[in-house]
């Protein structure tokens, strides 16, 4: 009997160690099943994040390319272009930094896109300031061409312009030399018609009321001087009126002259100069000799001493005398 209790006592011993080994096993491997699934996980969450830092940077390089590519000769394009790919080269290391921890893999992703829709907005605005600097680039080629083919518009006017100046400046002087050849002409002819004139006498008077003005020799009791010439022949001269300047010129070298009594200025045709005249005596001349008088009154008392008398026609010197007052 006791050897009974014995047996059954080893029999439940060897139960126990094998329900004992049994647990240890089932333990055994269902943590070797959850060890195999967090290696999987990892395994998997690893590969996940190579797959996402190589699309990163798959992204990135396309990107830096297709910005490179658009860059063009404007200097203000490729600044805007280096700034873009500047920030692109930030938002990357931003990710990247992201996908040290697989924790973050979610959230890189979302940046991934993010930047991805910044690089398409990039383009655009790139290509929108490409169009755009096209546009001003045809609009300044336009103006250049307008601005070349007016400057050649303005210097053939400027050409024309100048033939024409010179033209005019011929003209010009071809006139000014017609001019002064019709002036010396003119100078001559007036010149050869010019009247001389002869037996110039010049007469102190005294005037008389109610009569006859008398001829008087004392200064003091001349009222007026009359100055008479006989004119001479000249074929080269047509018949009509002459006019013969008679200056009266006292003893201190004064021509005697008012505006008021007739006097005035001639061109003296020898010398070029304005000379002062007193009276003018007028003559129907009728180209033969005829006696002509002019007389001068003077507004005061007459100086004594030698006058002299000059006569001019046409404005040259035609005869000379004089005149004394005692």
């Amino acid at each position: 009997m006791a050897d009974n209790r014995s047996n059954q006592n080893l029999k439940a011993a060897v139960i126990v160690a094998i329900l004992a080994l049994f647990g240890a096993n089932v333990y055994q491997f269902v943590n070797n099943r959850s060890l195999q699934t967090d290696n999987l996980s990892k395994e998997s969450e690893i590969v996940e994040l190579d797959k996402a830092k190589t699309e990163l940077e798959k992204q990135y390089q396309e990107s830096v390319v297709e910005l490179n590519s658009m860059k063009t000769d404007n200097e203000e394009l490729n600044k805007s272009i280096d700034a873009q790919k500047e920030e692109l080269r930030l938002q990357k290391d931003k990710i990247t930094l992201l996908l040290k921890d697989s924790k973050n893999l979610s959230a890189a992703r979302k940046e991934m896109e993010g930047m991805k829709g910044k690089i398409q907005e990039y383009v655009a605005e790139i290509n929108k300031l490409k169009e755009d600097n096209q546009q001003l680039l045809n609009t300044n080629t336009t103006l250049a061409s307008e601005k070349e083919n007016l400057t050649k518009t303005v210097e053939q006017k400027n050409a024309e312009n100048r033939e024409l100046a010179e033209a005019k400046s011929t003209l010009l002087t071809e006139k000014e030399k017609i001019d002064r050849d019709r002036a010396a002409l003119s100078k001559k002819v007036n010149r050869t018609s010019v009247i001389q004139v002869e037996k110039i006498d010049g007469t102190g008077y005294q005037n008389r009321d109610g009569k006859k003005p008398s001829s008087k020799s004392k200064a003091k009791d001349v009222d007026f001087i009359e100055v008479c010439f006989k004119t001479t022949i000249n074929p080269n001269t047509d018949a009509g009126n002459e006019k013969f300047y008679i200056r009266i010129i006292n003893p201190v070298g004064e021509t005697q002259a008012i505006e008021s009594q007739g006097s005035g200025v001639f061109n003296n045709e020898t010398t070029g100069e304005q000379m002062r005249y007193s009276t003018i005596a007028t003559a129907n001349y009728k180209n033969d000799e005829q006696k002509v008088c002019g007389k001068w009154e003077s507004p005061g008392t007459f100086q004594k001493g030698v006058y002299q008398i000059e006569i001019y026609n046409k404005g040259y010197l035609v005869g000379t005398s004089t005149v004394k007052l005692k």
